[in-house]
């Protein structure tokens, strides 16, 4: 009995040293162990854990373990074929990526650091996030910038929702009773008679056709669109006292009487002017103007500039990008307003926006069609 228990206590032992040998990492979920290889290359289970949190607190939202896998080894693959392409992105290159980032989203770095920490992402898991990222983009130009930059996209521009200024345009039929057909008296009659009958339902076509001497009678009297210019006062007077298909009170022209009947009209807006934002800084004299479009506690905007107050609005609008401008507040104090950055904020400049759209939407298709190609001769094993 006592050598069981010798025994006994002897395998314990042995237990507890395995288990102090063993890496504490072996027993957590998100340890460093191979999950697939890749070509030559691993992805291990941190990698994995790592872009599953990092996705989730960029999109706010959670994905399923094989879907963070399928992003995982399509990053893989794209590192490789860059490395291959001997693609590098410059700490230069870098920096101003994550300072764009920083700066949309109003945060600074050491908030974002911290904030990563509070969910168990490395910061370097952030960095190669935006630094593969740079890289796939330099590949795609690379391999098909000609392509992307040389898009032929004019024949795909949307019309502008805008209509553009034209003049009113009207189209409407004329009954034209010439004194020559008929004597001035009777040609009256024919004309006031004509006009109770037509607005009682009578048949145009065929008054026009017993009764007009007009060119347009091949026609049916139809006259249009012309535009209001085109027309003499006497005509525009008429026709704009008309609701359509009202027929209107004879009236003489030269050689004869007439009657006209509107059809339609068509007229456009004007096309508004384009909205203007500005990015602006307004210091004391005493400040340094050349820091103020660089310090983003002092940048107001961007704001529309007729949302701007009438007095610094009145300074930017003479003012170029990086320009500033002195000048006495409502307060008697000497001022100094900088306009940092202006730009159309209207639809108007929807064109190189949608430009930019049919770029991105190529550079899309064909890294797609890259990454099949990939694919296909890429050895992926899962362990």
């Amino acid at each position: 009995m006592i050598a069981f228990v010798r025994d006994i206590k002897t395998k314990i032992c042995i237990s507890i040293i395995l288990l102090m040998l063993v890496p504490g990492y072996a027993f957590c979920k998100s340890d460093f162990s191979v999950a697939y290889q890749v070509d030559n290359q691993i992805i291990t289970n941190y990698d994995i854990d790592q872009v599953r949190k990092l996705n989730n607190l960029l999109n706010g939202s959670s994905i399923d373990r094989s879907e963070v896998e399928k992003i995982v080894i399509t990053n893989k693959i794209k590192e490789i074929y860059a490395d291959r392409l001997k693609i590098v992105v410059s700490n230069a290159e870098l920096n101003l990526q994550i300072d764009d980032f920083l700066k949309s989203n109003k945060i600074t770095n050491k908030k974002l650091t911290s904030l990563l920490r509070s969910k168990g992402i490395d910061i370097e898991t952030f960095y190669n996030f935006v630094k593969e990222n740079i890289r796939w983009k330099k590949v795609l130009n690379f391999r098909f910038g000609y392509k992307i930059n040389k898009l032929v996209i004019k024949d795909l521009m949307p019309l502008t929702s805008t209509p553009k200024k034209i003049e009113k345009e009207y189209e409407f039929f004329e009954i034209f009773i010439s004194n020559e057909r008929w004597d001035p008296q009777k040609a009256n009659l024919i004309a006031n008679r004509l006009e109770i009958e037509l607005n009682n339902g009578a048949d145009f076509d065929k008054a026009v056709e017993k009764f007009s001497s007009a060119t347009s009678k091949t026609n049916k009297g139809k006259v249009g669109p012309i535009k209001k210019s085109s027309l003499s006062p006497q005509f525009r007077n008429v026709l704009d006292g008309l609701k359509r298909n009202e027929v209107s009170k004879p009236f003489k022209v030269n050689g004869g009487i007439i009657l006209l009947k509107l059809y339609r009209t068509r007229s456009y807006q004007t096309v508004k002017p384009p909205k203007l934002s500005v990015t602006f800084s307004v210091l004391s004299e005493s400040s340094d103007t050349n820091a103020s479009c660089s310090d983003e506690k002092e940048i107001r905007g961007p704001v529309l500039l007729s949302k701007v107050e009438k007095n610094i609005r009145d300074i930017l609008i003479k003012l170029m990008p990086g320009e500033s401008y002195k000048f006495l507040d409502n307060s008697g104090l000497a001022r100094s307003v900088t306009l940092c950055e202006s730009f159309i904020s209207d639809k108007q400049s929807r064109a190189s926006g949608f430009e930019n759209i049919k770029k991105d939407e190529e550079a899309q298709r064909l890294s797609n069609a890259l990454m099949l190609e990939l694919r296909r001769n890429t050895t992926v094993v899962k362990k």
